[in-house]
């Protein structure tokens, strides 16, 4: 203990002495301006702009093969990823291991572990959104060249990462849509063949000769309605009761359930009975017309929704999904290390404290202590 005691009298007296404790000021001053210049630290960035499907044409494309589908192919996809998504896509560890593996951080003369490489790379390198879904890589190090290839590395990583999520994203969408669309060609054929079957035991003619426009108009509506009942159950399970397209298509529900409550009643016109009127064999004969054209109206639905499927992988095989806005470059400007400035405010503050505040209003820091009589 006295030990600890003659050191720590030592350097009560060493702080009360004012002259050595402004040297001491002016010594920490003088290495912290230095240090707030020297090593010079370099910033590197770029900027990146999220894609969405209709940014490499898809949008037309679909346009062109039938727009009245399109709300029920938007089921399996096609809407604008959030920023949010691509700024964990950048932020994520898969994105970081790609930047070890391409730079080589591990092994000799680099870090020892990959470990140490991404906690190294969590203080040197920054993903963050700017206004309008732009995403930013910032790379602060003190070697140039390390912050242009860190900077690089990561627009690279963060690219393919996305193309490989949206090439996992249609290869599912492709296994579900041709499944449905094989099932949706078993039905039209099924239910053709059962339709065929029954004209010819009852020696019946076309639908459309043989009950007239009344069945063609109730068969298409039931057909309809039960096609948006399918979209309507598939958009519940995707969408938010508060989604305009969900609400757009129980309007549309509504509206053709409507119209077939008012077909079912019974009416004699002067073209003749609709098709309410008709006889049990004739009521038959709409059950199974109207199952053909409930089974075609979901076939044209999947064959449309294939034809998506099949241009969104020829259009990901051509482009990527980031685009770049600004390619990686260092910041003109000069930069300085921040923890040293940081420090140096400290320490003046200090100083200012301690040597003019202080003594202006009387307050007593330090104390020198009575060395006792001299020898």
């Amino acid at each position: 203990m006295s030990w600890i005691d003659g050191f720590g009298r030592r350097a009560g007296d060493f702080v009360a002495d004012p002259r050595m404790r402004r040297r001491v000021y002016a010594l920490a001053a003088l290495i912290l301006a230095l240090l707030t210049v020297f090593p010079q630290p370099y910033v590197a960035r770029a900027k990146v702009l999220p894609q969405d499907s209709n940014s490499v044409g898809l949008g037309s494309t679909l346009n062109a093969l039938g727009g009245q589908l399109q709300g029920f192919a938007a089921l399996f996809g096609g809407a604008k990823q959030q920023t949010d998504m691509y700024l964990a896509v950048g932020r994520s560890s898969e994105v970081t291991g790609e930047v070890i593996r391409k730079l080589k951080l591990v092994g000799p003369g680099s870090y020892a572990s990959a470990r140490k490489a991404e906690l190294a790379l969590a203080r040197k390198a920054d993903v963050h959104s700017l206004t309008g879904g732009i995403i930013e890589v910032e790379v602060r190090t003190h070697d140039a060249a390390e912050a242009e290839a860190l900077t690089r590395a990561y627009v690279d990583a963060i690219g393919d990462r996305i193309v490989a999520l949206g090439k996992d994203r249609v290869e599912r969408k492709r296994a579900i849509v041709s499944q449905r669309f094989k099932e949706a060609a078993d039905r039209v054929a099924t239910t053709e063949t059962a339709l065929n079957d029954f004209r010819r035991r009852n020696r019946l003619a076309e639908p459309q000769a043989e009950l007239g426009a009344a069945l063609s108009v109730r068969a298409g509506l039931e057909a309809r309605l039960q096609a948006k009942q399918v979209e309507l159950q598939t958009l519940q399970k995707f969408q938010g009761p508060e989604n305009p397209q969900l609400m757009a298509v129980q309007s549309e529900v509504a509206a053709l359930r409507s119209q077939v409550a008012r077909s079912a009643q019974a009416d004699v016109g002067p073209a003749g009975p609709n098709v309410a009127g008709l006889s049990e064999v004739s009521g038959e004969y709409l059950d199974r017309y109207r199952d053909y054209r409930f089974a075609q109206a979901l076939y044209e639905v999947y064959a449309r929704s294939s034809e998506e499927v099949a241009v969104e992988t020829l259009a990901g095989e051509t482009a990527t999904n980031v685009q770049i806005l600004e390619a990686p470059r260092l910041d003109a400007d000069r930069k300085y290390n921040i923890a040293a400035i940081a420090l140096l405010a400290l320490v003046i503050l200090a100083a200012l404290f301690t040597e003019i505040y202080a003594p202006a209003t009387g307050i007593r820091l330090f104390s020198v202590r009575d060395k006792g009589p001299a020898a």
